[in-house]
């Protein structure tokens, strides 16, 4: 009787807490930047290991576990991350920070934040010509390595526009 009620309190214990994220769609030999499950689907941002300024690179996946519908840049030759910009963000109480990957008319804009009031918000927002199109959040908690360190030792430029959490 002892052994199942301890049982039954650690698995209440576990169950109380928010899911971490697992899958990702970054291989063994990548770094996962961010990632989490928007539900039937993954989005991730994947770097080489060797991501710099100069070298490596750094890709947006959106898609089902294992079979990525989205890969962009589609290329994982060594580039100079032109159109990917960064961006950290203050609030009151928290902060937060996105990357947004520009591929011709749309943007993808991964994101971060914590917010007094609010909580916390993560995702993916999706932008057409410069107008929001969709907001697909995070259901569990994001891997995330988003911030200003990651941003600068990769070498990405700040991102000029105005980016309003959803």
């Amino acid at each position: 009787m002892k052994q199942n009620l301890v049982a039954l309190m650690g698995l209440s214990y576990l169950i109380s807490f928010p899911v971490l994220a697992t899958d990702s769609h970054c291989r063994e030999q990548e770094n996962i930047i961010f990632s989490c499950s928007l539900g039937k689907n993954i989005v991730s941002v994947c770097a080489s290991k060797d991501i710099s300024q100069n070298s490596g690179y750094l890709q947006y996946r959106f898609g089902q576990k294992n079979t990525p519908e989205l890969i962009f840049p589609a290329s994982t030759e060594p580039s100079h991350h032109a159109d990917i910009q960064a961006r950290t963000l203050m609030f009151s109480g928290g902060g937060g920070a996105y990357l947004r990957f520009i591929n011709g008319q749309f943007n993808y804009i991964v994101y971060t934040a914590i917010g007094k009031g609010w909580g916390t918000k993560d995702g993916v927002s999706v932008e057409k010509d410069g107008k929001h199109i969709a907001n697909l959040k995070c259901r569990d908690i994001p891997i995330s390595k988003l911030g200003d360190d990651f941003f600068t030792s990769a070498g990405l430029m700040v991102d000029q526009e105005e980016f309003l959490l959803p």
